[in-house]
């Protein structure tokens, strides 16, 4: 745009002036266009970052979530994860996966998940609340219980199974 860049023509060339100004256009563009690759890159990268925070077995072509190393949070489990250059679906959070992570303040769990195991939350005491996917069909034996700061829990009508002390100890859910 010449109001905003003084092209400058020179032998019949015509160049960008050079300037060490980091308020020129020119400057703002490199800039701009610097802040943009690496945002891409990171978007890009963040997929294997979150899978990074998950301990997982593969059974038959899916995925069990058997750990959590991650920070802590908001934590939102994936619906895939890769594994040998295949995406597989995660189906199931493992026995005791998330036990007693004191990090966790809320889970969303996506509907690709059938089943939460037994013990999978126990002892989650800063977690405040669970989005649970809409194919679960069984959450297992204390697989949420002892989680006093627990106040909110979605479960889907797909739910055919609650195991014995499910939710005991919940003392703030209502």
């Amino acid at each position: 745009c010449p109001s905003l860049i003084n092209i400058k023509t020179m032998n019949g060339q015509t160049s960008l002036p050079r300037t060490t100004s980091t308020n020129s256009p020119v400057a703002r563009l490199r800039t701009a266009s610097a802040t943009k690759l690496l945002s891409l890159l990171l978007l890009l990268t963040l997929p294997a970052m979150v899978q990074a925070q998950f301990n997982y077995t593969t059974n038959n072509g899916t995925v069990t979530i058997t750990g959590y190393t991650g920070p802590g949070g908001t934590v939102i489990i994936p619906s895939t994860i890769l594994v040998n250059d295949v995406f597989l679906l995660v189906t199931s959070i493992g026995y005791e996966a998330f036990n007693s992570n004191m990090s966790l303040t809320n889970v969303t769990i996506p509907d690709t998940v059938f089943t939460i195991a037994d013990f999978a939350f126990y002892n989650c005491t800063k977690l405040t609340s669970v989005s649970i996917g809409n194919n679960v069909l069984s959450i297992g034996h204390s697989s949420f219980s002892s989680e006093t700061s627990l106040t909110g829990v979605t479960i889907p009508n797909s739910v055919i199974s609650i195991g014995q002390d499910a939710f005991h100890g919940c003392t703030s859910l209502t």
